[in-house]
């Protein structure tokens, strides 16, 4: 009897870490101020090196309570196309996938900061950032 409770314990005890390590996702809904805050944190950098403004089409977009990670396509406002030429990345053409973002941003002092993001990566470039940041592998899409 003691090895079995032993036994039952230790299996109880590993579900409810898991649970407590489990962080609940969540995309944050089309036109929402979430979603429109979060955008707008990465947006400072991305018209930057795109050289003006810029729309962003969603990809992916995971939220917890202090992360938010996405990938976003970005384009001229009304849709228009980017042309890579024309922005601060025209020399980095050739080593890069097209104008594809992936975002880190977190929800600091009441708003979303930008964390780190990368334009156009040939691989999974954010694979670091668990390390690097803290942030859930399982937020960015990674496994553990």
């Amino acid at each position: 009897m003691p090895v079995r409770r032993f036994v039952l314990a230790a299996l109880v005890g590993v579900c409810l870490a898991g649970a407590a390590f489990a962080q609940p996702f969540r995309e944050p809904a089309k036109g929402s101020t979430e979603r429109g805050a979060i955008l707008d944190a990465i947006r400072p950098a991305v018209e930057a090196e795109m050289r003006g403004p810029v729309e962003f089409v969603v990809t992916t977009m995971r939220a917890a309570p202090n992360w938010a990670f996405m990938q976003v396509e970005p384009q001229r406002p009304g849709g228009g196309t980017i042309d890579l030429a024309q922005t601060g990345l025209r020399d980095e053409a050739e080593m890069m996938d097209g104008l594809t973002v992936f975002a880190l941003v977190s929800f600091q002092n009441g708003r979303w900061n930008l964390v780190d993001h990368v334009v156009g990566p040939t691989d999974v470039a954010y694979a670091g950032w668990p390390l690097r940041y803290g942030v859930p592998a399982a937020l960015l899409g990674l496994e553990q």
